[in-house]
């Protein structure tokens, strides 16, 4: 077990004695889907972060300036993180042209993160210098780089003096939210970061002797915190895959697994379904999955059918039922806030339907029952945390009661930046509101929705994520790429529900087949009359936490900007 207790408060801190007291040991490995996986000790990685940061200096950064990096997942994106944090700046990760998908707000999100951090570098790919002009006046002072070689420099451990911060200083931005307009910007502190890092390896019982294997991109808290400043931070190697590589072949995050020896990895729900689906028996020849002691789902709603048909597939690979693992978390709170724990079985309740929209209520049901629906427990909070479940006029609930999840934990951001109207809205005193919904049993979250996502239908309420446990079974959907929303119907006094949802390229069925599947869906499952539209591939982007921006998409659609696959 890793004594977090030891060690210094800031992560530059953690890094610095990690460098001097194991500078040859693995730190980093990049894995191609060929096989090939390639090495960095402490020391190599140091290097390349120093030298970062020396050029970084050159380009005018100082510490406490804001380093926008847009860059994919690849080492570059790795390299000016670290050496961001060695120079005292604050990096914020934001998705690349190639993972935010046609309908992207990449040039509004990036002006007003610019603006609103008053950045001083940004790092962006090439494909972006086209739009050069129209950038670089958003900030005159800003200096922009349309290419990652410009922003590393050569490898020089010396290329920066040492920066040693205060734990009370900020460390970092990230993105959070943004369902329905610009993201807001949740600000790090030193302090926090390193709370959450040391609950998290608390309550996952993580030693040195882990291996940690992502395929999560750095600019998701999942894979920035979670994974690769938690690695950095505690002497756990860490296996980092494009997702691109994933997506493409869910088999090569197995293989990786396989051939790392990885013990740890992590992917949100669709990237279970997407790998229990899609991976077939031919494609895992030789893999042997019984080193993992943790599959990790967060992220977005964990379905219980998801992990059952996962554990069905690949138990004969070495995936035991105990080792699934749930976790929620959020920007906000930075990093995960709850776990379930190492060596027990993720729980799953089977609950009344009626009582769940209508009572607000969770009464446990025989699974058999027709209006049983099953909720997942996200596991316990981490030492460092206690939960708090409020109602709308801000009480505490009891147990099995829903309503919002409120933290106490010292790992929260500090503020959103320069919003302090959305900040009073999430921190109220040492409460941190997260804006989902939830209930507690047994000193387990149950998580079931957003509190503002709510759809109202003839009095009963429905989260967009009941949704999705049939969504994921139609045969010809992107799995995980849907939005759901009410429109008020007002002369009726109730709401007609619109499902969204992303078509495959190419569609192995029409059109028409697929949305009929989903409305008789809707009605057996949910007893739901729904309108249907169909999308294609890369419509429906997530933000940057991993949330589905059903509010977003519901206004796009309101406006007539969705481009809809033709139904007959």
């Amino acid at each position: 077990m890793i004594r977090t207790s030891i060690l210094p408060e800031t992560v530059p801190a953690r890094l610095y004695e990690r460098l001097e007291r194991a500078p040859e040991e693995r730190a980093l490995a990049f894995y191609q889907t060929d096989g090939t996986t390639t090495w960095r000790t402490y020391a190599e990685v140091h290097a390349a972060a120093a030298g970062s940061a020396g050029r970084m200096a050159e380009l005018g950064v100082a510490p406490g300036d804001a380093v926008v990096i847009v860059l994919s997942s690849a080492e570059p994106a790795t390299t000016l993180v670290l050496g961001s944090l060695l120079l005292g700046a604050r990096p914020l990760l934001v998705a690349p042209p190639s993972l935010l998908g046609a309908n992207s707000d990449l040039p509004r999100v990036l002006s007003s993160t610019v603006r609103r951090t008053e950045a001083r570098l940004v790092v962006a790919p090439a494909s972006m210098g086209r739009d050069r002009d129209q950038l670089e006046r958003v900030r005159r002072s800003t200096r922009w780089l349309f290419s990652e070689e410009e922003a590393l420099g050569a490898p020089d451990v010396d290329a920066v003096a040492p920066h040693l911060p205060d734990p009370s200083e900020v460390v970092a931005y990230q993105l959070t939210s943004g369902t329905t307009g610009l993201p807001k910007v949740c600000v790090w502190e030193h302090r926090a970061l390193t709370a959450a890092i040391d609950g998290m390896v608390a309550a996952m019982e993580l030693s040195e002797e882990d291996v940690f294997f992502n395929w999560t991109p750095l600019y998701h808290d999942m894979g920035l915190v979670n994974n690769f400043l938690t690695c950095m931070a505690t002497g756990i190697p860490l296996v980092l895959m494009s997702p691109h590589d994933f997506v493409k072949s869910p088999s090569s995050w197995l293989h990786g697994v396989h051939r790392t020896g990885a013990t740890v990895t992590w992917s949100p729900n669709f990237g279970y379904a997407l790998a229990a689906q899609r991976i077939k028996d031919t494609d895992l020849e030789g893999v042997d999955l019984s080193g993992v002691r943790g599959w990790w789902n967060a992220a977005e709603r964990i379905h219980h059918n998801t992990f059952v048909e996962f554990h069905r597939r690949f138990e004969k690979y070495g995936v035991p039922w105990d080792r699934l693992r749930t976790n929620f978390g959020c920007a906000e709170n930075i990093g995960g806030a709850t776990f379930t724990r190492p060596g027990e079985p993720y729980r799953v309740e089977f609950v009344d339907r009626d009582a769940l929209a209508e009572a607000r209520t969770a009464r446990v049901v025989d699974p058999a029952d027709e209006k049983a629906v099953s909720i997942v427990g996200a596991g316990r909070p981490h030492p460092g945390i206690k939960i708090q479940i409020l109602s709308p006029r801000g009480e505490a609930l009891p147990e099995g009661h829903v309503g919002e999840i409120a933290l106490d934990t010292a790992s929260r951001m500090t503020a959103y930046l320069k919003n302090a109207e959305a900040t009073k809205r999430a921190i109220h005193g040492d409460l941190l509101r997260t804006g989902d919904l939830g209930y507690m049993r047994d000193d387990e979250l149950y998580w079931a929705g957003r509190v503002r996502e709510r759809i109202t239908v003839r009095g009963k309420k429905f989260d967009p994520s009941d949704f999705e446990p049939f969504l994921l079974e139609v045969q010809g959907l992107r799995k995980g790429c849907f939005a759901a929303f009410g429109m008020d119907e007002t002369g009726q006094g109730t709401q007609r529900v619109v499902v969204v949802s992303e078509v495959t390229d190419p569609m192995p069925r029409p059109a028409d087949e697929i949305a009929g599947e989903i409305r008789r869906q809707s009605f057996l499952r949910l007893g739901l009359s729904v309108d249907v539209v169909l999308v294609p591939t890369g419509t429906l982007t997530k933000t940057s936490s991993g949330k589905r921006r059903h509010r977003h998409f519901k206004r796009m659609y309101e406006s007539g900007e969705l481009q809809q696959v033709q139904v007959s």
